[in-house]
């Protein structure tokens, strides 16, 4: 018999926090603040007083900063 009080398990989260943020970009944490302080990285959400990042904003910020050469990213 099954229990019915049973909860299904969750979804896990597409939202990442600074510190998951910053480790799945393979970058600091010190620089993914300073990106978000002073503009030009990833967007990001306030949940509360708790700043998140969803992984979806966090592959189209990345993907924007594809470049074909070095010079490219000098621009």
């Amino acid at each position: 018999m099954k229990n019915s009080r049973r909860n299904p398990p969750k979804p896990a989260s597409p939202f990442l926090d600074v510190d998951e943020a910053a480790s799945y970009l393979r970058i600091s944490r010190r620089a993914l603040e300073n990106y978000r302080c002073a503009g030009g990285g990833p967007l990001y959400r306030k949940h509360g007083h708790k700043i998140v990042y969803h992984i979806a904003a966090l592959d189209d910020w990345s993907k924007g900063r594809e470049f074909p050469d070095t010079g490219g990213a000098l621009r």
